[in-house]
């Protein structure tokens, strides 16, 4: 912990105002101008002793949320404790300092500044600071700094505390068009298959087998026969059709530098690689509200496939997947799965700019990045005006926020 004082623009003005005084004071040898004299300095001297005795009473926590997502407010709150048994504590300001590296937060978000006016003795007050952030990608959060001006607004008293922490921040998801899910859900047998499931209250489909029964169970579902045979209640086993199963790949494979770019093109190589991704988590997000199985595969990246499942904590551990790949690290050379091949699953392939069959299966869907304006509807979380708009630098508009 860092303990200092600022001089900042009204403490300069009270000061030359000091100076002022002191002049006239010594020029006029007036006892009003020695008192006022006086009584500034003294101002000043409070200030700076019970701004630092409060804060030395405080005590700061920082609580992030597990993930942000790009164009999505994302809230972080410090809980704020007041130590001291007698004393409150006025008008504390919170704002992060910029890490150092490439992953600090400033890079994904622009800092904003949390604000509580009084905690009580023995108190904790919750303050909040709404960040947007702008782009994907890891953020780190470091050191935090607090400060205040109370009483006279004169003296600028600050703390900074150390908390590292991190967060990932989920791509830009856009609303997909309800015929492009339509489109992406598997045709025929492919992507389905038949699982062991309880019974349906409603009914079952196909016999599957017996088993002993179990609390729970309908009595409709009671094989007699066989219980009479042995004695004991035996139930009937049936299928039932399972969730349709899709598998989400992200060819990454070609280097930024060499990604084939048009002399109209309105979109850099990266800007296509990004579109790429949000392209991929919006299709893993629209199959997961129909009710998909999803898996991810990320050729070139070195990450491993995520295998088909459901769920929600299903879905972020493919968001953070997502979020947390590094365009700058070096691509792998594409290998042929085995295991992706023979799953029974339908397939899409979203490329950065042209289409790769060799990437995917044979019955796989291909689409691009420069395909996006045709398969979406509007981002999730922006302003519609600023649909895919290249200029966009990553800031919410007064509607938006």
């Amino acid at each position: 912990m860092r303990r200092r004082y600022h001089l900042h623009l009204p403490g300069l003005a009270y000061i030359g105002l000091i100076f002022l005084v002191a002049v006239a004071a010594m020029n006029g040898q007036n006892n009003l101008l020695f008192w006022i004299l006086g009584l500034m300095i003294s101002a000043m001297l409070i200030s700076g002793i019970v701004s630092g005795l409060m804060m030395r009473q405080l005590h700061v926590q920082r609580i992030v949320p597990a993930h942000g997502v790009v164009g999505e407010p994302l809230v972080v709150r410090y809980a704020l404790s007041n130590r001291s048994r007698y004393f409150s504590i006025f008008n504390m300001h919170i704002e992060e300092c910029a890490a150092a590296g490439p992953k600090g937060f400033g890079r994904l978000m622009a800092p904003a500044r949390a604000w509580v006016m009084h905690i009580g003795p023995r108190e904790t007050v919750h303050g909040e600071a709404v960040l947007w952030p702008s782009r994907r990608g890891e953020a780190r959060f470091e050191t935090l700094r607090i400060w205040t001006t109370f009483p006279f607004g004169i003296i600028k008293k600050s703390i900074s505390v150390t908390q590292p922490q991190h967060i990932l921040v989920y791509p830009l998801l856009y609303e997909v068009n309800r015929r492009v899910v339509d489109c992406i859900g598997p045709q025929g047998l492919t992507g389905a298959k038949i699982s062991r499931r309880p019974p349906d209250p409603a009914g079952s489909d196909d016999y599957f087998g017996m088993r002993d029964f179990r609390p729970g169970d309908s009595m409709r579902h009671i094989a007699w026969k066989r219980t009479a045979l042995l004695d004991q209640l035996v139930s009937i086993e049936r299928t039932r059709p399972a969730p349709p199963r899709l598998r989400v790949i992200l060819n990454l494979t070609t280097p930024t530098g060499r990604l084939r770019v048009d002399a109209d093109e309105k979109h850099s190589p990266r800007q296509l690689e990004e579109l790429s991704i949000s392209l991929a988590a919006s299709i893993i997000y629209a199959a997961g509200r129909r009710g998909f199985e999803v898996g991810l595969s990320l050729p070139g990246t070195g990450q491993p496939s995520i295998p088909i499942r459901h769920g929600h904590w299903h879905q972020l551990k493919m968001m953070a997947a997502l979020a947390s790949i590094d365009l700058d690290a070096t691509r792998e050379k594409p290998h042929r799965q085995r295991a992706m091949d023979s799953e029974r699953a339908g397939q899409i392939v979203a490329h950065p700019d042209r289409a790769e069959p060799a990437v995917g299966g044979p019955n796989a869907i291909h689409l691009t990045a420069r395909q996006l304006e045709s398969l979406v509807v509007r981002p999730i979380g922006w302003d519609p005006n600023e649909l895919l708009d290249p200029k966009h630098t990553g800031q919410p508009t007064e509607q938006a926020a």
